[in-house]
């Protein structure tokens, strides 16, 4: 399946529009965001999803071009940690054709996120690769949480979707992971008020030497608090160019995507997979 629609939803609910419209839905209000509230979003795969505080990527660190479905999810965790900067005009040149797929301008872009006062977004495991005609496609999961400068909190979730054209005579830009649409929309709440700016997730993961463990995920403030065979450790965000890695007296838990590694002083590292609930 490939998605269809607009990426930089900021302030609103997308629906398919021309390119020259696709992200200037984002611009709507966010009176209007709760108001069309849909009743059943697509549900994301289980947490820590790629998810990390939007302040722990720079424009020099976005990773190089990456082939893999994760290199696509990679380019979405760094569109939105670069709006979560407010670096604007880097996050705008992330779409396709550098920038004017989002149906914007820069300075309309910058405009329409500018009236946040907090961003944040979770990332989701990608889909598959679809493939045809020299042309590929992924699509991402994203949930967002966002506070506007009036107060107003938003809360959305939908997908971005990404392309590639990995052909003789393609440029470096026609072969990178560019978004090309997306589809991000209010999610419902039991009232008429949106949730509070909440990013924390708890996710349980099961080891390769089948010990469990528990990670309590709080990426607005920078760290995770693992549980594990009885013993509690909180540990540090890290800066690096993709995925997350939380580290703190020689401990380490690192990965991308749903898979992570579990790293302790003079023992091996242990890989971990999420538990399905």
């Amino acid at each position: 399946m490939r998605p269809i629609l607009l990426a930089a939803c900021a302030l609103g609910a997308c629906t398919f529009q021309p390119a020259d419209q696709n992200a200037a839905n984002e611009t709507v209000l966010a009176e209007n965001i709760v108001a069309e509230v849909p009743t059943n979003p697509p549900p994301l795969p289980p947490v820590p999803l790629n998810a990390t505080d939007n302040s722990a990527i720079s424009v020099s660190e976005i990773p190089a071009i990456d082939e893999t479905a994760q290199g696509a999810a990679d380019v979405v965790q760094t569109y939105y940690a670069l709006i979560g900067e407010k670096k604007y005009a880097e996050a705008w040149a992330l779409w396709e054709n550098v920038g004017k797929a989002s149906g914007m301008s820069a300075q309309a872009f910058a405009a329409g996120f500018g009236k946040y006062a907090a961003y944040n977004a979770q990332v989701g495991a990608p889909e598959a690769i679809d493939t045809g005609a020299g042309q590929r496609y992924v699509t991402v999961p994203v949930q967002i949480n966002g506070k506007l400068k009036t107060g107003a909190l938003v809360s959305m979730a939908g997908s971005v979707t990404l392309h590639r054209t990995p052909v003789d005579g393609a440029n470096q830009e026609q072969k990178s992971w560019r978004i090309r649409t997306a589809d991000i929309k209010p999610r419902p709440t039991d009232t008429a008020t949106p949730p509070p700016l909440d990013n924390q997730s708890t996710a349980r993961y099961k080891c390769i030497d089948g010990s469990r463990m528990t990670a309590a995920f709080d990426p607005d403030n920078g760290k995770v608090t693992i549980t594990r065979a009885g013993k509690t450790l909180v540990l540090k965000q890290q800066r690096v160019a993709s995925g997350i890695r939380y580290a703190a007296g020689g401990v380490s838990f690192a990965g991308k995507g749903e898979s992570m590694t579990f790293s302790q002083p003079n023992l091996p590292p242990l890989p971990c997979s999420p538990i399905r609930r």
